[in-house]
């Protein structure tokens, strides 16, 4: 039998904020492992690059540069690296327009279903859902096939988020 009423239903506007929100709440752990993990070891590199050099007596301008250089790589993976992928993913999700997206997001008894404004509708088992995220402004759900599916918290025009939560608890 088709469901007709959702138990729970959010409407999203996913401006650059909103987006930029999610994207920082779900990126991915094994990047930021990683990029820990370098930075200890650039870190390490460069203080043994400045012992060895205050043991030789060494020029000071060689570690200047050494300190600029690793300063730059350092804002790179940590600032620009993260904030381009945003970008572009964003464009990506707009299709390379300035409009602002619409998501509409229906919950059914087994399955969700998430409406784009341009009609495309996505449904997603409630055994798809891996796991559920709180920010200031969202509840993220992440889903398998490492995608996400944000909801406003404000934008439940029918239930809360607390049906949504009990749906996803009782799912077996």
């Amino acid at each position: 039998m088709l469901e007709i009423t959702p138990i729970s239903e959010n409407h999203i506007r996913i401006s650059r904020a909103y987006f930029d929100e999610g994207m920082r709440a779900v990126e991915n752990k094994s990047y930021k492992k990683s990029v820990k993990k370098l930075t200890c070891f650039l870190l390490l590199l460069y203080l043994a690059v400045a012992l060895w050099l205050w043991y030789t007596g060494g020029s000071l301008i060689f570690l200047l540069g050494e300190s600029i250089f690793l300063g730059a790589l350092l804002f790179w993976l940590l600032v620009m690296l993260p904030g381009t992928r945003r970008r572009s993913k964003y464009r990506a999700m707009t299709q390379g327009g300035d409009g602002i997206c619409e998501r509409t997001v229906r919950f059914y008894r087994d399955h969700l279903v998430v409406i784009a404004n341009t009609g495309k509708e996505t449904t997603i088992s409630y055994n798809d859902v891996l796991s559920w995220q709180e920010t200031q402004n969202l509840y993220i759900l992440n889903c398998n096939h490492n995608s996400s599916v944000m909801l406003d918290k404000n934008g439940f025009v029918v239930g809360e988020f607390q049906m949504v939560e009990a749906l996803l608890k009782n799912r077996d």
